[in-house]
Protein backbone atom coordinates (compact mmCIF):
# COMPACT_ATOMS: atom_id res chain seq x y z
CA UNK A 1 0.00 0.00 0.00
CA UNK A 2 1.47 3.38 -0.84
CA UNK A 3 2.63 5.24 2.17
CA UNK A 4 0.19 8.10 1.17
CA UNK A 5 -2.88 5.67 1.55
CA UNK A 6 -1.37 4.20 4.99
CA UNK A 7 -1.51 7.76 6.25
CA UNK A 8 -4.70 8.33 5.40
CA UNK A 9 -5.67 5.09 6.91
CA UNK A 10 -4.24 5.28 9.95
CA UNK A 11 -4.46 9.01 10.49
CA UNK A 12 -8.13 9.18 10.07
CA UNK A 13 -8.23 6.70 12.72
CA UNK A 14 -6.11 8.56 15.26
CA UNK A 15 -7.28 12.10 14.78
CA UNK A 16 -11.32 10.94 14.58
CA UNK A 17 -9.80 10.28 18.33
CA UNK A 18 -11.00 6.71 18.95
CA UNK A 19 -8.47 4.40 20.39
CA UNK A 20 -7.42 2.12 17.54
CA UNK A 21 -3.96 2.17 18.36
CA UNK A 22 -3.42 -1.50 19.45
CA UNK A 23 -4.50 -2.19 15.64
CA UNK A 24 -1.21 -0.95 13.93
CA UNK A 25 1.88 0.17 15.06
CA UNK A 26 1.56 3.67 15.99
CA UNK A 27 5.02 4.27 16.84
CA UNK A 28 5.90 3.08 13.20
CA UNK A 29 3.20 5.21 11.33
CA UNK A 30 4.22 8.16 13.72
CA UNK A 31 8.05 8.15 13.16
CA UNK A 32 7.21 7.70 9.52
CA UNK A 33 5.23 11.29 9.69
CA UNK A 34 7.82 12.82 11.58
CA UNK A 35 10.34 11.89 8.82
CA UNK A 36 7.74 13.09 6.11
CA UNK A 37 7.34 16.19 8.40
CA UNK A 38 10.77 17.40 8.42
CA UNK A 39 11.26 16.72 4.78
CA UNK A 40 8.48 18.80 4.06
CA UNK A 41 9.49 21.36 6.79
CA UNK A 42 10.46 23.90 4.03
CA UNK A 43 6.57 24.11 3.15
CA UNK A 44 5.26 24.55 6.59
CA UNK A 45 8.46 27.42 7.48
CA UNK A 46 6.54 29.23 4.23
CA UNK A 47 3.35 29.37 5.42
CA UNK A 48 4.55 30.22 9.08
CA UNK A 49 6.16 33.24 7.72
CA UNK A 50 2.66 34.28 5.41
CA UNK A 51 1.14 34.28 8.79
CA UNK A 52 3.69 35.84 10.71
CA UNK A 53 3.70 39.20 8.36
CA UNK A 54 -0.50 39.27 8.04
CA UNK A 55 0.16 39.37 12.01
CA UNK A 56 2.74 42.01 12.03
CA UNK A 57 1.49 44.11 9.10
CA UNK A 58 -1.73 44.56 11.70
CA UNK A 59 1.09 45.10 14.57
CA UNK A 60 -0.22 41.68 16.71
CA UNK A 61 1.91 39.88 18.91
CA UNK A 62 1.00 35.97 19.03
CA UNK A 63 0.19 34.83 21.95
CA UNK A 64 -1.48 31.32 21.22
CA UNK A 65 -1.16 29.05 18.62
CA UNK A 66 -3.32 25.71 17.82
CA UNK A 67 -1.99 22.58 16.03
CA UNK A 68 -4.57 20.94 15.05
CA UNK A 69 -4.16 16.56 13.79
CA UNK A 70 -0.50 18.18 14.93
CA UNK A 71 0.75 14.23 14.28
CA UNK A 72 4.54 13.64 15.88
CA UNK A 73 4.32 17.93 16.12
CA UNK A 74 7.24 18.70 13.70
CA UNK A 75 5.40 21.68 12.69
CA UNK A 76 4.46 22.39 16.05
CA UNK A 77 7.81 22.88 17.08
CA UNK A 78 8.36 25.31 14.18
CA UNK A 79 5.23 27.26 15.36
CA UNK A 80 7.06 27.07 18.89
CA UNK A 81 10.41 28.72 17.00
CA UNK A 82 8.41 31.24 14.25
CA UNK A 83 6.20 32.54 17.59
CA UNK A 84 8.52 33.33 20.56
CA UNK A 85 5.75 35.11 22.51
CA UNK A 86 3.04 32.02 21.98
CA UNK A 87 1.80 29.12 24.03
CA UNK A 88 1.85 26.41 21.22
CA UNK A 89 -1.24 23.60 21.56
CA UNK A 90 -0.25 19.89 19.83
CA UNK A 91 -3.94 18.61 19.37
CA UNK A 92 -4.57 15.27 18.36
CA UNK A 93 -5.97 12.20 18.91
CA UNK A 94 -3.16 9.90 18.91
CA UNK A 95 -1.07 9.25 22.15
CA UNK A 96 2.34 7.92 19.94
CA UNK A 97 2.09 11.24 17.86
CA UNK A 98 1.62 13.72 21.14
CA UNK A 99 4.43 11.90 22.92
CA UNK A 100 6.69 12.36 19.96
CA UNK A 101 5.62 16.46 20.17
CA UNK A 102 6.45 16.67 23.98
CA UNK A 103 9.76 14.62 23.41
CA UNK A 104 10.38 17.62 20.29
CA UNK A 105 9.71 20.36 22.22
CA UNK A 106 11.64 19.01 24.60
CA UNK A 107 14.94 18.54 22.47
CA UNK A 108 14.57 21.76 20.85
CA UNK A 109 14.14 23.80 24.28
CA UNK A 110 10.70 24.59 23.86
CA UNK A 111 8.81 22.47 26.57
CA UNK A 112 7.82 25.33 28.56
CA UNK A 113 5.73 26.90 25.64
CA UNK A 114 4.30 23.67 24.25
CA UNK A 115 1.42 22.54 25.46
CA UNK A 116 -0.49 18.53 24.06
CA UNK A 117 -4.34 18.01 23.69
CA UNK A 118 -5.75 15.06 23.18
CA UNK A 119 -8.52 15.75 20.85
CA UNK A 120 -11.39 13.94 18.46
CA UNK A 121 -11.43 15.89 15.30
CA UNK A 122 -15.32 15.15 15.05
CA UNK A 123 -15.86 16.37 18.55
CA UNK A 124 -15.96 19.64 20.24
CA UNK A 125 -12.51 21.24 19.65
CA UNK A 126 -13.27 23.98 22.90
CA UNK A 127 -10.79 22.14 25.06
CA UNK A 128 -7.97 23.45 23.36
CA UNK A 129 -8.70 27.20 24.08
CA UNK A 130 -9.22 30.22 22.27
CA UNK A 131 -6.25 31.04 20.05
CA UNK A 132 -4.69 33.78 18.06
CA UNK A 133 -3.83 31.23 14.99
CA UNK A 134 -5.03 27.93 14.08
CA UNK A 135 -3.04 25.57 12.45
CA UNK A 136 -3.61 22.37 10.41
CA UNK A 137 -1.49 20.67 7.97
CA UNK A 138 -2.82 17.68 6.01
CA UNK A 139 -5.44 16.61 8.98
CA UNK A 140 -9.07 18.23 7.79
CA UNK A 141 -9.71 16.08 5.06
CA UNK A 142 -10.00 13.32 7.76
CA UNK A 143 -12.86 14.90 9.18
CA UNK A 144 -16.49 13.27 8.77
CA UNK A 145 -17.56 16.78 7.82
CA UNK A 146 -15.14 19.13 7.01
CA UNK A 147 -17.37 22.22 6.89
CA UNK A 148 -18.51 21.25 10.43
CA UNK A 149 -15.17 20.96 11.91
CA UNK A 150 -13.86 23.85 9.98
CA UNK A 151 -16.51 25.52 11.74
CA UNK A 152 -15.70 24.28 14.99
CA UNK A 153 -12.00 25.44 14.17
CA UNK A 154 -13.28 28.98 13.30
CA UNK A 155 -15.01 29.55 17.03
CA UNK A 156 -11.79 29.10 18.85
CA UNK A 157 -10.01 32.04 16.65
CA UNK A 158 -9.94 35.23 18.56
CA UNK A 159 -10.99 38.61 16.60
CA UNK A 160 -8.74 39.34 14.08
CA UNK A 161 -6.95 35.82 14.29
CA UNK A 162 -6.09 33.07 11.25
CA UNK A 163 -7.01 29.83 10.66
CA UNK A 164 -3.82 28.24 7.70
CA UNK A 165 -4.32 24.90 5.94
CA UNK A 166 -1.62 22.80 4.62
CA UNK A 167 -3.17 20.27 2.28
CA UNK A 168 -2.45 17.57 -0.66
CA UNK A 169 -0.94 18.82 -3.74
CA UNK A 170 0.86 16.73 -5.51
CA UNK A 171 2.71 13.33 -4.33
CA UNK A 172 5.64 13.03 -2.68
CA UNK A 173 8.72 12.40 -5.66
CA UNK A 174 12.06 10.75 -4.73
CA UNK A 175 14.66 10.76 -6.77
CA UNK A 176 18.25 10.10 -6.65
CA UNK A 177 21.37 11.25 -8.14
CA UNK A 178 22.48 7.51 -9.66
CA UNK A 179 20.54 6.86 -12.95
CA UNK A 180 21.05 3.08 -12.15
CA UNK A 181 22.88 2.42 -15.62
CA UNK A 182 19.83 3.71 -17.43
CA UNK A 183 20.06 7.30 -18.15
CA UNK A 184 16.51 9.43 -17.94
CA UNK A 185 15.13 6.99 -15.52
CA UNK A 186 14.02 9.29 -12.65
CA UNK A 187 12.54 11.71 -15.45
CA UNK A 188 10.48 8.10 -17.62
CA UNK A 189 9.33 7.53 -13.64
CA UNK A 190 8.32 10.33 -12.85
CA UNK A 191 5.99 10.62 -16.00
CA UNK A 192 4.64 7.39 -14.84
CA UNK A 193 4.13 8.23 -11.45
CA UNK A 194 1.98 11.53 -12.52
CA UNK A 195 0.05 9.22 -14.50
CA UNK A 196 -0.82 6.63 -12.08
CA UNK A 197 -1.91 9.98 -9.56
CA UNK A 198 -4.22 11.17 -11.99
CA UNK A 199 -5.38 8.29 -11.99
CA UNK A 200 -5.22 7.50 -8.19
CA UNK A 201 -6.57 11.24 -7.35
CA UNK A 202 -10.02 10.17 -6.44
CA UNK A 203 -8.88 7.62 -4.11
CA UNK A 204 -6.28 9.51 -2.05
CA UNK A 205 -6.99 11.65 1.29
CA UNK A 206 -7.81 15.24 0.59
CA UNK A 207 -6.56 15.27 -3.15
CA UNK A 208 -10.13 15.73 -4.33
CA UNK A 209 -10.78 18.25 -2.31
CA UNK A 210 -7.94 20.47 -2.05
CA UNK A 211 -9.97 22.81 -4.91
CA UNK A 212 -12.61 22.95 -2.82
CA UNK A 213 -11.27 24.12 0.48
CA UNK A 214 -12.51 27.77 -0.39
CA UNK A 215 -15.89 26.77 -1.03
CA UNK A 216 -15.68 25.17 2.26
CA UNK A 217 -13.76 28.15 4.51
CA UNK A 218 -16.49 30.25 3.24
CA UNK A 219 -19.23 27.81 4.23
CA UNK A 220 -17.66 27.38 7.67
CA UNK A 221 -17.71 31.44 8.33
CA UNK A 222 -14.34 31.97 7.28
CA UNK A 223 -12.78 34.52 3.91
CA UNK A 224 -9.63 33.30 2.65
CA UNK A 225 -7.12 35.95 2.82
CA UNK A 226 -4.44 34.11 0.79
CA UNK A 227 -4.51 30.79 -1.05
CA UNK A 228 -1.31 29.40 -3.66
CA UNK A 229 0.67 26.03 -3.90
CA UNK A 230 3.87 25.50 -1.94
CA UNK A 231 6.31 23.66 -3.68
CA UNK A 232 9.64 22.45 -2.18
CA UNK A 233 12.86 20.36 -2.72
CA UNK A 234 15.29 19.27 -0.70
CA UNK A 235 18.48 17.28 0.21
CA UNK A 236 17.51 14.21 2.31
CA UNK A 237 19.56 13.24 4.85
CA UNK A 238 21.26 10.47 5.20
CA UNK A 239 20.38 8.84 8.88
CA UNK A 240 18.47 5.37 9.55
CA UNK A 241 15.04 6.60 9.72
CA UNK A 242 15.08 8.73 6.43
CA UNK A 243 16.58 6.28 4.68
CA UNK A 244 13.82 3.80 5.62
CA UNK A 245 11.18 6.23 4.68
CA UNK A 246 12.70 6.80 1.51
CA UNK A 247 12.42 3.21 0.98
CA UNK A 248 9.44 2.87 1.40
CA UNK A 249 8.49 5.84 -0.91
CA UNK A 250 10.46 3.80 -3.83
CA UNK A 251 8.67 0.82 -3.15
CA UNK A 252 5.52 2.19 -3.59
CA UNK A 253 6.24 3.86 -6.84
CA UNK A 254 7.57 0.94 -8.14
CA UNK A 255 4.22 -0.72 -7.58
CA UNK A 256 1.79 2.72 -8.75
CA UNK A 257 4.07 2.06 -12.23
CA UNK A 258 4.49 -1.38 -12.33
CA UNK A 259 1.99 -1.18 -15.94
CA UNK A 260 2.31 2.00 -16.57
CA UNK A 261 6.46 2.36 -16.91
CA UNK A 262 9.33 0.74 -18.47
CA UNK A 263 9.39 -2.46 -17.40
CA UNK A 264 13.52 -2.18 -17.21
CA UNK A 265 12.96 0.93 -15.04
CA UNK A 266 10.77 -0.90 -12.60
CA UNK A 267 13.20 -3.96 -11.95
CA UNK A 268 16.02 -1.27 -11.44
CA UNK A 269 14.40 0.74 -9.04
CA UNK A 270 13.31 -2.28 -7.11
CA UNK A 271 16.94 -3.47 -7.71
CA UNK A 272 18.21 -0.52 -5.92
CA UNK A 273 15.66 -0.83 -3.16
CA UNK A 274 16.52 -4.19 -2.32
CA UNK A 275 20.30 -3.68 -2.43
CA UNK A 276 19.89 -0.36 -0.25
CA UNK A 277 23.43 0.44 -1.27
CA UNK A 278 24.97 3.46 0.09
CA UNK A 279 26.93 4.38 -2.96
CA UNK A 280 23.71 5.38 -4.45
CA UNK A 281 21.94 6.54 -2.45
CA UNK A 282 24.17 9.94 -2.07
CA UNK A 283 22.37 12.74 -3.06
CA UNK A 284 18.74 12.12 -2.79
CA UNK A 285 15.97 14.66 -4.02
CA UNK A 286 12.68 14.86 -2.28
CA UNK A 287 10.37 16.94 -3.72
CA UNK A 288 7.18 18.01 -1.89
CA UNK A 289 3.83 20.08 -2.37
CA UNK A 290 0.80 21.62 -0.55
CA UNK A 291 -2.48 23.91 -0.70
CA UNK A 292 -1.70 26.53 1.18
CA UNK A 293 -5.42 28.34 2.65
CA UNK A 294 -5.35 31.08 5.22
CA UNK A 295 -8.40 32.38 6.04
CA UNK A 296 -10.14 35.05 8.97
CA UNK A 297 -13.71 34.57 10.43
CA UNK A 298 -15.47 36.40 8.39
CA UNK A 299 -17.62 39.78 9.61
CA UNK A 300 -19.87 39.31 12.31
CA UNK A 301 -18.47 35.63 12.60
CA UNK A 302 -15.55 36.39 14.95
Amino acid sequence: MPFAQIRGSVVSMTKHGHSHEGHFDAERVAAALEVEGQLASGLAAEAIALCADRFADQGRTVERVVDIGSGPGVDTARLAERFPSATVVAADGSTAMLARAEARAKRLGLADRVETCAVDLNGDLQIVGSCDLAWSAMAIHHAEDEVATLSRIRELVRPQGLVCLLERADPMAVRLADDLGRPGIWERLEEARSEWSERARPTLPGAPNAERYPSMLASAGLDVVASRTLTNTVTAPEDPATRKFLGAQLRATARNVADLADAADVEALVALVDASRDARWDGVTVTSSRKLFIAQPAAGQS
